[in-house]
């Protein structure tokens, strides 16, 4: 029991009981009603699928902007060999990228729809 004497129990501490107590406490006080669920989603499988949706909505616009970029500098580079390259190299890491954002969202959906038939 020596180290409980030696906890400095600083105003953060307290801080962290009281916030503690404010919003934890109560939700598991009122458990026997039915907690309300944000996601939507009732199952892992159901919830991984969404993100992956999500992270395809958000991630198709920004690497199709990277993409336009990229073409706007191979027009600029006017055939400058360092600015070229330098195109190529946004062009690869572009379409790289774009390549791995769908492959992360159809492997998402094939794991779904298997673990959904073994259900």
């Amino acid at each position: 029991m020596n180290f409980i004497k030696n906890i400095n129990f600083t105003s953060r501490f307290k801080k962290m009981v009281f916030y503690a107590t404010i919003f934890i406490v109560p939700i598991f006080a009122g458990a026997d009603e039915m907690i309300y669920n944000p996601l939507g989603t009732d199952s892992f499988p159901d919830l991984a699928s969404a993100l992956s949706e999500l992270a395809i909505e958000i991630g198709i616009p920004i690497a199709a902007l990277f993409i336009i970029y990229s073409g706007l500098m191979f027009v600029t580079a006017r055939g400058n060999e360092e600015k070229l390259k330098k195109a190529k190299t946004g062009l690869m890491w572009s379409l790289g990228g774009t390549a791995i954002l769908l492959g992360a969202w159809a492997i998402t959906e094939v794991l779904k729809d298997t673990i959904e038939l073994l259900e």
